[in-house]
């Protein structure tokens, strides 16, 4: 070795020894929103970036400067599910058209910087809140187009608007946020104002549309009759940095760059999801290359993070963003069999959440017992899980007079067996085997489960028309996080997500008053306590968390785990290992 070699190795031993003091004072220094975050030693056996403070380069609204590395290629997605729906104004609107549309076609007013977690502008160029909080203004970029070439005018602004709270517009599960909205005015082509009747501490980023919405163009959704743009399923348009090309129903969901996109043009040409339902088969098509990226189950994760050839070829990926789903048996409370909250209860306690998570999940997650993030200030991590116990849920089911009365070995109530549905996502391992699980235990204590597959897109009608009796699903999180969504009463008609008929006046007074709540550990206090009357009532058995997995083609460079978890946006593939033209 040369006296060359061996400064260049000094020199990469030094910048090493700095970025791992770096981290760790930033690991040290940050709160536990950020605390799951993957640390620097798994990030330098991946070779996948985790950013910190200090090692982030600064942002702002400019947009014009250029991505890093080579144009070219594509990026093809492994989804195990078919959205039913591109509409981001929509009943039926799931985290999987979020995926593909959000921040690709539609774009917000203001955006979340994923290394701050803080809004900044976007289609906006500025914004003002007056100080009552109670008007928002805010000034457009005048160079900000559609991909069809029209100008994005305050116009789509207010059509987006109005098209949330129309009544006749399927979509409850987002006009819930604008109840508070006294009007919209058009100052110019490039500022509007929102008026609010009242404070709430989610009226930016819900006027900015930021989170599952983005702005429409008026002149292409525009309607007459509210049924039309209920209708308005595929051919999404934007202002984004791609544009639809085509659904090919059942196989795929293609776009394209936008290569007249008014800000930075990412590197990769096209974004395919193609559906593939069976989880092993979306890791044999991740290994054969036909896919690029992959959402594994805990099982599949836990086998290949340990499969060294495996991890030479793909990235591993596991982390913890604010966006987090918790997982839940939702009991539908309008059916005679989950009214009486002591039937929930008993319900819970036959589920053995440690072992749902040391077996199904390998270990990667936690026990829940509320809705919130585990990870955010607004859960209550004082309050301890209900355990595992059949002889507790034994003697809550005879109390609510449910008993085996005819000796056939199921309790029964006014001759009515206690033999219920349980719906599920038939793409999940993960579910097939919690439903094995909950039917053995139930058995156990004279209840029949009955398990009930479904195709997603049948599952989600089903939800919306209260077509079940009990299902498992997950909720994803959110940055500022409001339950009036799944928890308010008056979200249980009209399609809305309170999806199991959970109705309590103290729980919605709770809601009501945190919504006017600015001050945030005002409102964190009142959402421990809705934390609580949750746990006491279970409308929901709260069973886990995990990280996010991804599995990854290590073509792919500039990955990098921000903390609000990947831009795939910046994304390149160098050109010698480009597979696309």
């Amino acid at each position: 070795m040369n006296g060359r070699g061996g400064v260049a190795i000094f020199f990469i031993f030094l910048a090493l020894s700095i970025i791992i003091l770096l981290q760790i004072s930033s690991m040290v220094q940050s709160d536990r929103f950020y605390e799951r975050l993957n640390r620097l030693d798994d990030v330098l056996k991946s070779d996948v970036v985790i950013r910190s403070d200090e090692s982030k380069p600064k942002t702002s609204a400019v947009v014009d400067e250029e991505y890093p590395g080579d144009e070219g290629d594509w990026l093809i997605w492994a989804f195990r599910v078919e959205p039913r729906t591109l509409n981001p104004i929509s009943v039926d609107t799931d985290i999987y058209a979020i995926w593909i549309t959000i921040q690709y076609i539609f774009e917000p007013l203001l955006i979340y910087d994923y290394d701050e977690v803080k809004l900044k502008p976007w289609l906006a160029e500025s914004y003002e809140i007056s100080e009552d909080g109670l008007e928002i203004t805010f000034r457009l970029r005048d160079d900000i187009y559609f991909s069809d070439g029209m100008p994005v005018t305050t116009d789509d602004i207010i059509f987006t608007y109005k098209t949330i709270i129309n009544p006749k517009v399927d979509a409850a599960n987002v006009a819930n946020q604008y109840i508070d909205v006294e009007k919209v005015v058009k100052i110019d082509e490039r500022t509007v104002k929102f008026f609010m009747k009242r404070p709430y501490f989610k009226s930016l980023e819900n006027l900015s549309f930021t989170w599952s919405i983005g702005i429409l163009p008026k002149h292409i959704y525009q309607f007459d009759d509210a049924e039309d743009f209920n209708k308005h399923r595929s051919n999404p348009v934007g202002s984004g940095p791609y544009v639809f090309e085509k659904w090919n129903v059942g196989r795929e969901v293609v776009l394209r760059r936008n290569e007249n996109y008014w800000g930075r043009r990412p590197k990769l040409k096209k974004i395919v999801y193609k559906f593939i339902p069976n989880p092993a088969a979306c890791v044999q098509a991740l290994r054969s290359g036909e896919v690029d990226i992959v959402i594994p189950e805990p099982e599949q994760f836990a086998d290949l993070v340990r499969d060294e050839e495996f991890n030479k070829k793909f990235y591993c990926l596991s982390y913890w963003t604010p966006w987090t789903p918790f997982y839940y048996i939702g009991w539908n409370q309008d059916t005679a069999f989950f009214a009486d909250r002591r039937v929930r209860l008993a319900m819970t306690h036959i589920i053995n959440r440690e072992q749902i998570v040391s077996q199904l999940l390998e270990g990667y997650g936690q026990i829940v017992t509320g809705s919130f993030y585990i990870n955010g200030p607004q859960y209550d991590s004082s309050i301890e899980p209900w355990p595992y116990d059949l002889n507790k849920a034994r003697e809550l089911l005879d109390e609510a007079g449910w008993r085996d009365t005819d000796g056939d070995g199921i309790r029964d109530k006014n001759g009515v067996a206690f033999r219920f549905k349980f719906m599920y996502s038939n793409s999940s391992a993960l579910y097939n085997r919690l439903a094995r699980l909950l039917k053995d235990e139930a058995a156990k204590v004279g209840i029949e489960v009955i398990p009930e597959p479904c195709e997603w897109s049948i599952l989600i009608g089903r939800l919306n028309d209260r077509k079940f009796e009990s299902m498992v699903m997950g909720w994803g999180g959110d940055i500022l996080q409001d339950p009036y969504q799944i928890w308010h009463s008056s979200q249980i008609g009209n399609r809305g997500s309170n999806y199991v008929g959970f109705r309590n006046q103290k729980a919605d007074a709770i809601i009501e008053k945190a919504r006017r709540a600015i001050d945030e550990n005002q409102r964190n206090k009142l959402y421990h306590q809705l934390h609580q009357i949750l746990h006491e009532e279970q409308p929901y058995t709260f069973l886990f968390t995990r990280p996010t997995f991804r599995l990854i083609d290590r073509r792919f460079k500039n990955v990098i785990v921000h903390k609000l978890g990947l831009d795939y946006l910046e994304w390149y593939v160098p050109k010698e290992q480009q597979r696309y033209k």
